[in-house]
């Protein structure tokens, strides 16, 4: 599903490549901004995404948690991180104070 995409990012550089993905802090400084809290990915789900590379037998892909708390999943082929996840609310559902305004 990705693999067009995914040897974009490994394979080519200069103006063959097309893919430019921000590092996950730029996105999560975006996204706080916005007034957004990211959620901690759980150790089951960490485990559920092992789990799916076994099940495919992809040796040279590999998941971890990124960041401080383990605020996300990234999916790296060999050395080259490929694809990172992550789960965000709304910081009032969360019970914070926001200091982001929606319009009227």
């Amino acid at each position: 599903m990705y693999a067009r995409e995914i040897r974009n990012i490994v394979a080519c550089e200069g103006s063959d490549r097309h893919e430019r993905h921000e590092i996950f802090d730029n996105w999560k400084k975006l996204m706080e901004q916005g007034g957004l809290r990211c959620l901690v990915i759980s150790e089951r789900e960490m485990l559920q995404s092992q789990m799916l590379l076994k099940m495919y037998s992809c040796d040279s892909y590999r998941v971890k948690k990124h960041g401080q708390e383990g605020a996300a999943l990234t999916l790296s082929w060999l050395d080259q991180p490929l694809y990172t996840v992550s789960a965000w609310t709304p910081l009032d559902i969360a019970g914070s104070s926001s200091s982001f305004s929606q319009p009227s």
